[in-house]
């Protein structure tokens, strides 16, 4: 819309439901562009955009000497010489999809430029800061000293204020349009302070989004604060009665910042869904807290359920798995049971009590550690399960026997 507007300014004239389909040439040189109109017909393409047909007779021309094309762009990549980096079918620059190194060693490439090609600035954004850290593990790896800044201190009392007071963008400034007359720079830069004015603005959704919870008319989704978790968890491998580690797998959960979602105040009316600014489904991806075992159990994953004396449960498979956190932690799969240390989670014991696979994973057991050291630790006045149920009758419901 800006551009738009600001076209208009300058005198641009506008010309909608037109397409170019030709060119006139009279003495050698362009004369004309030939365009004919369009209408739309109530036909969409598989991208849900409307297709615009031709109008019988309609052409027209517009009297040009100048014809700049500018349907599309493509990066120039000639500058590489006779050593080009492997390109993909669609002729962007193929890269490691961990790492963002192409087939050049120390040569990095993301955005528009690499992999699936153009797409938004938020993914470009996204790209760089992954890109960044891949160059970042990699100096780690080969010795060298990487600063490493410790993260910032959240305040979230003054993050919630912030998020409650309007701050209106910074209006962008542009030169006279008397001095637009070629190919000058129409918009001027922010001065130091209006830009330190517009950056102030960020709500820092990376520290803390909870867009889902101001939204909530239930209040179902809540915030909850935990420490960091990271551990090596030990894959286990069967011998009879028994289970050995062998590899480790990674887990952790950096954010301290997270929600759950108490399901019976859930009516799953979809507010949650229209302003997750990551296109999540709130309601259905983050934990889910259960205070009604028939409904708890009625669930196949991504079903919890707080006992009391830190005991959590949660649904797996469709099957339910326990954990107790005392001086250890004890998880009891089905099937199987494990001793763990608190701290490291390294294996204590595992004893197997029927048919299970050769390999044991221990990754419900740390989901459930998280889930139950984060409410616990920040949101503890919440219930825990009714052994009768959160079920009410109506009053006139008479139980038939």
């Amino acid at each position: 819309p800006e551009e738009i507007h600001e076209s208009l300014l300058e005198g641009i004239q506008i010309i909608e439901h037109a397409s170019p389909s030709g060119l006139k040439v009279a003495g050698g040189k362009l004369a004309a562009l030939t365009c004919t109109r369009t209408e739309y017909r109530g036909q969409r393409d598989a991208s849900g955009r409307n297709i615009p047909f031709a109008v019988d007779d309609s052409d027209f021309d517009i009297e040009l000497d100048t014809l700049i094309l500018a349907i599309s762009q493509h990066s120039v990549l000639d500058f590489f010489g006779d050593n080009p980096p492997t390109l993909t079918q669609a002729g962007y620059i193929e890269v490691d999809p961990a790492t963002y190194e192409s087939s050049i060693p120390g040569l990095y490439a993301a955005g528009d430029v690499a992999a699936d090609g153009p797409s938004s600035i938020v993914e470009a954004a996204k790209d760089g800061k992954l890109l960044a850290d891949a160059i970042i593990a990699k100096h780690q790896m080969i010795g060298r000293e990487v600063e490493v800044l410790a993260p910032k201190p959240i305040d979230l009392h003054e993050m919630v204020l912030k998020r409650s007071r309007r701050e209106y963008r910074t209006p962008i400034s542009y030169i006279d349009l008397a001095e637009r007359d070629g190919f000058k720079e129409t918009v001027l830069n922010y001065t130091t302070e209006q830009a330190q004015a517009e950056a102030s603005r960020c709500l820092d959704c990376d520290d803390i989004c909870s867009l889902c919870v101001g939204v909530c008319p239930n209040m179902a989704l809540m915030t909850y604060e935990m420490a960091p978790v990271q551990f090596d968890l030990p894959v286990l491998t069967v011998d009879g009665e028994s289970a050995t580690t062998g590899d480790t797998t990674a887990y952790a959960a950096t954010q301290g910042l997270q929600i759950a979602v108490l399901t019976d105040f859930c009516n799953e009316c979809g507010n949650c869904v229209t302003v997750c600014p990551t296109s999540g489904t709130p309601y259905r991806d983050k934990p889910r807290l259960y205070l009604d075992r028939p409904d708890f159990e009625a669930e196949c994953d991504n079903a919890f359920i707080m006992l009391g004396d830190s005991v959590i449960e949660s649904r797996v498979g469709g099957e339910t798995h326990r954990l107790e956190v005392g001086d250890t932690v004890v998880y009891q799969a089905p099937s199987w049971r494990a001793v763990l240390d608190r701290d490291s989670f390294a294996l204590i014991e595992a004893t197997v009590s029927g048919d299970v696979p050769a390999e044991l994973s221990l990754e419900p057991a740390a989901v459930m550690f998280t889930v139950l050291r984060g409410i616990e630790g920040s949101i503890a006045h919440l219930p825990v399960m009714a052994d009768g149920g959160t079920r009410v009758a109506h009053p006139g419901y008479v139980e038939q026997r």
